[in-house]
């Protein structure tokens, strides 16, 4: 069920505007709690994760607009096609926790 902008006009609201301000700094802040190592993290819903996983993605500045050590590309892993299980053991082994291979 698609929701209407209140407007009128079909365009967005100054409501829909604040309101995703609202939800981008969360996430980015949600994102920061797990690069940061927070805790709390590791309380959260498995719907929140997946949430936050999903934003990541569209909240963060495109790769294409920074760069990399010395101007060159930045090199990333692809952790999308990880089971929640191995993507686990890859952040505890990543804190010292267990042996990463």
């Amino acid at each position: 069920m698609r929701v209407g902008s209140g407007t009128g006009q079909g365009g967005k609201s100054m409501q829909d505007r604040e309101l995703a301000t609202k939800v981008r700094t969360k996430a980015l802040n949600d994102i920061y709690a797990v690069l940061d190592g927070d805790e709390d993290v590791e309380t959260w819903s498995d719907l929140k994760k997946q949430v936050v996983l999903k934003l990541a993605g569209t909240v963060l500045p495109r790769l294409n607009e920074l760069s990399g050590k010395d101007g060159g590309p930045i090199e990333i892993d692809d952790f999308s096609n990880l089971s929640n299980e191995e993507l686990e053991r890859r952040i505890q082994a990543s804190r010292g926790g267990e042996d990463k291979a």
